[in-house]
């Protein structure tokens, strides 16, 4: 009896680039934003993306069926970044525009009280107020490791008390919407929705691994994928694993979508 094929068919035949450029009218390429496309910084409003990618990212989007950035940002904050002619933004995780506002909630107002008085428990960390999350940076702190230590019990307890979700990212946890898609949610509903034949999805942190798990069940209908994990000095081991391809930072990003655009 023959053996099984592998869970990643699309990475398995051949390389997975070149079956993603031969269908390109029919492929989605999805990437992360911090990280990924920028380089990593000490306060979000700093990151910008690297040089290259607004120029790549443009030419696939004419040559593609989708080209996305998913990400845990709102949708314009990337926008005013990185404004890219036909390129998608999927904010918010891939939460649909104006689901799950706490602003509209007097019971969520709360939450954020109780969101700013954990953060205040650590030195250093501080509230980034995305709308629909709100997100606790602890990178600032004397002793990140000891401040995910206090700070995540805390925001656990918060998002079960309020039906939300704790998303853990690089040096950040976030308290969202229990409806919140997530990244790997977000590509497959694209894929599906846009019959794609192939799909790129290319990240950094912990919530990417989302989206890596969401390309193995479309390798496994028959679409040709790629899983590219952008290395960095915090990057997971977990997903450097998972990954069909590891490239050199956001650079070396810009490097395989160039190759891909040729």
């Amino acid at each position: 009896m023959p053996a099984p094929a592998p869970a990643n068919t699309g990475a398995a035949a051949g390389d997975p680039l070149d079956r993603i450029r031969a269908v390109r009218r029919r492929a989605g390429v999805f990437v992360d934003f911090d990280g990924t496309l920028s380089e990593i910084t000490a306060h979000p409003d700093a990151a910008v993306a690297v040089g290259g990618a607004a120029a790549v990212l443009s030419k696939l989007a004419g040559e593609c069926a989708i080209v996305a950035v998913v990400t845990g940002r709102p949708a314009g904050e990337v926008r005013a970044k990185l404004d890219v002619r036909g390129m998608q933004i999927l904010g918010h995780y891939g939460l649909e525009p104006g689901a799950g506002d706490p602003a509209t909630d007097e019971r969520a107002a709360g939450v954020r009280r109780a969101v700013e008085s954990a953060a205040g428990a650590v030195a250093g960390a501080w509230v980034e107020d995305k709308g629909p999350s709100l997100a606790v940076h602890y990178r600032a702190s004397a002793s990140p490791g000891e401040a995910a230590a206090v700070l995540r019990p805390l925001l656990q307890r918060i998002a079960a008390d309020g039906g939300l979700r704790l998303l853990e990212g690089k040096m950040v946890l976030e308290v969202v919407p229990a409806d919140t898609p997530g990244k790997g949610t977000a590509v497959a509903r694209e894929a599906r929705a846009r019959r794609l034949e192939a799909c790129l999805f290319a990240g950094d942190d912990v919530a990417d691994l989302e989206a890596f798990r969401a390309l193995d069940e479309l390798a496994a209908g028959g679409i040709a994928t790629l899983r590219v994990a952008v290395d960095g000095p915090e990057t997971p081991a977990d997903l450097r694993a998972a990954a069909d391809e590891v490239v050199d930072g956001p650079p070396g990003l810009v490097r395989l979508l160039e190759r891909l655009s040729d």
